[in-house]
């Protein structure tokens, strides 16, 4: 069972969604700001290197299935490149 739990905490560090969920806990936790253009930028990249998108891609999946996967992978990073820049831009007004 302890290996499961490692796994399932290692597997997370790989998910968009589980860095969301821990920016939207720094912000109402109210902590530091560079904290959140850390997870931006951690969001931004797991959006850019989506392995759903790059998988349908290489196994040759329909173009409907990589369409979706691709415009799934961007919503995420632009959300990523969008709370990066907002904190960077609130870091700067302090």
């Amino acid at each position: 069972m302890e290996k499961m739990t490692k796994m399932t905490a290692r597997l997370s560090k790989l998910c968009a969604y589980c860095y969301i969920y821990n920016l939207f806990l720094t912000l109402l936790n109210g902590k530091e700001l560079p904290e959140l253009a850390k997870s931006g930028r951690n969001i931004a990249l797991l959006g850019l290197f989506c392995p759903f998108f790059w998988f349908s891609l290489f196994s040759g999946a329909d173009s409907s299935t990589i369409l979706f996967n691709a415009i799934h992978s961007g919503i995420v990073f632009l959300l990523g490149v969008v709370i990066m820049l907002v904190s960077l831009k609130q870091n700067n007004k302090k």
